[in-house]
């Protein structure tokens, strides 16, 4: 007699044989035990989300090249070479295929200079456009409507097109609300209108901490009584929130210390641990709060304005005059640090925080090795250097103070552009359309599908395949997986979907496609796990288990239970 030991694990197999003594057994001058080694199995995620991003960009191609038919006649008539120029910018001159030196306006007494100088940032040709219906070169529309088009905004919020958008946040205070009475027990007073909410989140005036502290001061919370729903209130601000004294014994001893921050560069790899561990209820907590967050977050970003190039505008001057500032106190202080933060490379300096210098000692143009958090490092060096400088200096305490708001030296590219929805951005492509009709007039022609040009541009704009449609075309010869059903073949565009597409067919397609076989009954299909029947088995089995004084439950008792 002998016994045999397995050890499996994810990259290897471990095997033992032994006596009753457990003593290794000898045979043909070996001991019996060994290890077979392999590859780690791995999921297809990485392969799946690569495809994604291409089936993505191929239909951001697609929409940018119906937008240059749609212009490309009015602009041949004032410069057959722009999109040809426009297309060939990415290179450098000795690889373009034209030896033009410029890359969007080659015109006499107009050129890339000019155009810069008038228009620092693409903001500033959007705002101009939108607050103007006077004649402007259909070129510079074409580029604002372009920049539009390459930045959408997301689609999470399809709620803003509601007729009534004031109560949006206050539905979602009200969801939240609830949430954490019913499933965490916590306590958040109710509220008449959710801009209550969202005035603290937005004020600009404050820091996060502030926020934080007067949100929880206006809804009756106190830090050190009610410490989950203070935690939660940190979360809305913008603040790390300490996950174990909200949701408490669910997330186990791992997460005693694990912090959550929406702000925070790794909050999906966060949330999709989180996932894994926390029940679907306690989710949606998350996501309702996230999304109380971002509405704050937009408005913080549009700054009082009604359009966001207007508070892009402001923020690229809020830059420009932060920067004199910061200029003039370091030279007037430490003059012997000047060169060190401005005209060289650094992880912890204003080169490196917008990622590019440009001085006698060194030219870097877009850093790519630029540290990821590295206006962290920045403002942390800003920080140590403002506290050794006179504080009765005004120039100084102005800038302790944006410091402390973490409003200094705004930027135009930060992570909070992805709270932007499409709703923010659809609204400036149509006043900009809207005004640029009065001088443009092919805006105003119809084709075949009776919609006029605009028309055609916002709908293109603002359409979004539905996710159980899937792929549209998989090329010939190429391997792939469809489960579209076609009502009739060619080009889908958003004003034929429902022509081309049958749309009841292929919901049902995506739905049965993902659905497993049962592995007891032959040839039948798996229950869902929400199913009435299904969910009447777990009720069942959980009865089967319960003991009253030893002996167990009935039929007859159980199906009164149930």
């Amino acid at each position: 007699m002998y016994y045999g030991g397995i050890d499996l694990g994810t990259s290897s197999v471990g095997w033992a044989l032994t006596d009753e003594k457990y003593n290794l057994i000898h045979k043909k001058g070996k001991d019996l035990w060994g290890v077979r080694l392999f590859d780690e199995a791995s999921t297809a995620q990485e392969r799946r989300m690569n495809r994604t991003s291409r089936r993505r960009r191929a239909r951001e191609v697609a929409r940018i090249g119906l937008l240059r038919e749609y212009f490309a006649d009015e602009i041949g008539k004032v410069d057959s070479g722009f999109y040809q120029r426009l297309e060939e910018s990415k290179y450098h001159r000795s690889d373009k295929k034209t030896e033009e030196k410029f890359a969007l306006f080659a015109d006499q007494g107009f050129t890339d200079r000019e155009y810069y100088e008038k228009y620092p940032t693409i903001f500033h040709l959007r705002k101009e456009l939108l607050e103007s219906d006077e004649k402007h070169d259909v070129r510079l529309v074409y580029l604002s409507v372009l920049n539009l088009f390459k930045h959408r905004g997301h689609f999470l919020n399809e709620y803003l097109d509601d007729a009534d958008e004031n109560n949006t946040v206050f539905e979602l205070y009200q969801k939240l609300r609830e949430s954490l009475s019913e499933e965490l027990n916590l306590r958040f007073p109710d509220l008449k209108q959710g801009e209550e909410v969202e005035e603290f989140l937005g004020d600009k005036d404050l820091s996060r901490s502030e926020k934080a502290e007067k949100l929880a001061e206006h809804l009756q919370i106190k830090k050190n009584q009610n410490k989950a729903e203070y935690e939660l209130v940190k979360m809305l601000c913008g603040l790390s929130g300490k996950l174990k004294l909200i949701f408490g014994e669910v997330l186990g001893e791992g997460y005693n210390k694990k912090q959550l921050s929406f702000r925070d560069s790794s909050y999906d790899e966060t949330i999709a641990d989180l996932g894994d561990v926390l029940p679907d209820a306690f989710m949606d907590i998350i996501d309702t709060a996230k999304k109380i967050h971002d509405s704050g977050l937009l408005a913080n970003l549009l700054k009082g304005h009604t359009w966001l190039s207007q508070a892009r505008v402001e923020s690229f001057e809020k830059h420009a005059a932060d920067l004199c500032k910061l200029k003039k106190v370091i030279k007037k202080y430490c003059r012997d640090r000047y060169d060190s933060c401005f005209r060289t490379m650094g992880d912890n300096n204003y080169s490196g925080y917008v990622g590019s210098v440009n001085s006698g000692k060194e030219k870097i143009r877009r850093n790519q090795n630029a540290k990821k958090d590295a206006y962290k490092a920045f403002w942390t060096e800003i920080k140590r250097l403002l506290n050794g400088m006179p504080e009765d200096d005004q120039d100084v305490i102005y800038l302790k103070r944006e410091l402390e708001k973490e409003t200094l030296l705004p930027k135009q590219l930060t992570y909070e552009n992805g709270v932007i929805p499409n709703q923010v951005h659809l609204a400036e492509l149509k006043r900009i359309l809207s005004n640029a009709r009065s001088y443009l007039s092919f805006l105003d022609e119809k084709d075949e599908s009776g919609l006029t040009i605009e028309e055609r541009i916002i709908r293109l704009f603002q359409f979004q395949i539905p996710y159980y449609v899937g792929p549209l075309y998989i090329k010939d010869g190429e391997e792939g997986t469809k489960w579209v059903e076609r009502k009739a073949e060619g080009r889908v565009l958003p004003w034929n979907i429902d022509d081309k597409v049958d749309m009841e067919k292929t919901r049902e397609a995506f739905i049965t496609r993902m659905v497993r076989h049962c592995t007891y009954l032959e040839g039948k299909f798996v229950l869902p796990k929400n199913s009435l029947l299904y969910e009447k088995f777990m009720v069942l089995n959980e009865l089967n288990s319960v003991k009253i004084y030893g002996e167990k439950l009935s039929v007859q008792l159980k199906q009164q239970i149930y």
